[in-house]
């Protein structure tokens, strides 16, 4: 029973370490493009506006209306693609994903506390084994001794059968068909 338990935990684990890898991928693949804070002292946060360079650019990559351009590891040629999804939706899917992790968290838990010895000392466990060992001993015992006994009965069987072979005559005497006697 035990190792069907350990079996069901083995698999349980598995799909939780897939639903982590499909949980975090689902994060960074789908979350809404959010601007971070300016900060005035760093360039990469605070780019120049369009008016104040006087270049003119085209703002193809912002294809979601947000003002707010991937770089190039979201775009389609990325190995994994950033495909920005609705605040509404990403946040419904969050919660789900959360829910699914919780409820396979809570399986295995159950499972945990499924396994034989858990919640028992050491010394309770010792003895338990020591009584298992003991009722195994006492089976063992019967057992050889039915296989004895079953011997005894298969010997008295195996003389029942030839007594009953020898006292059966298949000749013919004196042109009379004779079985014990009786013909």
């Amino acid at each position: 029973m035990s190792s069907d338990i350990l079996t069901q935990l083995q698999t349980c684990y598995d799909q939780l370490l897939t639903q982590f890898f499909s949980t975090i991928s689902y994060l960074s693949q789908r979350h809404p493009l959010v601007a971070p804070d300016p900060d005035p002292s760093d360039p990469f946060t605070n780019p120049p506006t369009l008016t104040a360079t006087g270049a003119q650019t085209p703002n193809a990559a912002d294809s979601l209306g947000t003002g707010i351009n991937p770089g190039p590891e979201d775009t389609d040629r990325a190995p994994y693609p950033l495909r920005p999804v609705t605040t509404q939706t990403f946040e419904t899917a969050q919660q789900d994903l959360a829910e699914d992790l919780v409820l396979k968290g809570q399986q295995i838990e159950l499972l945990i506390a499924r396994l034989p010895g858990i919640g028992r000392g050491e010394e309770q466990q010792a003895e338990e084994i020591k009584v298992l060992v003991e009722k195994v001993r006492e089976m063992e015992a019967r057992r050889k001794e039915k296989r004895k006994e079953m011997r005894r009965y298969v010997k008295r069987l195996e003389n029942v059968v030839l007594g009953m072979a020898e006292s059966v005559d298949y000749g013919n005497r004196n042109g009379v068909e004779s079985v014990n006697g009786h013909g």
